[in-house]
């Protein structure tokens, strides 16, 4: 019986010191690993975009809130002008309410 609760003593004892171990501990660990990651994907995207700072892509750039910016204009073509003549036959119609 007394080995029992020399048993039983210890084993809680080790239990307890584990777990102040561990809540002091796993934080540092978290930390640790976090950055590990973060400096990982730095360097992934140094490797796949080339530096630190770059141009952003067109679709990326941000504009003010209601303002409008043309990205793409199409080249002037002269064929254009005989579009309806081309465009096939077109058939008035009425709107009936």
């Amino acid at each position: 019986m007394h080995t029992l609760l020399k048993f039983l003593f210890i084993a809680i004892l080790v239990l307890w010191l584990l777990r102040m171990v561990v809540r002091a501990a796993l934080p540092y660990l978290v930390r640790q690993a976090s950055e590990k990651m973060m400096g990982q994907a730095r360097d992934q995207y140094q490797q796949q975009y080339g530096g630190q700072y770059r141009q952003a892509r067109p679709e990326e750039r941000r504009s003010p809130e209601g303002e409008i910016t043309v990205d793409y204009v199409p080249p002037k073509n002269q064929r254009v002008k005989n579009g309806p003549k081309r465009a096939g036959e077109f058939v008035d119609y009425e709107e009936i309410k």
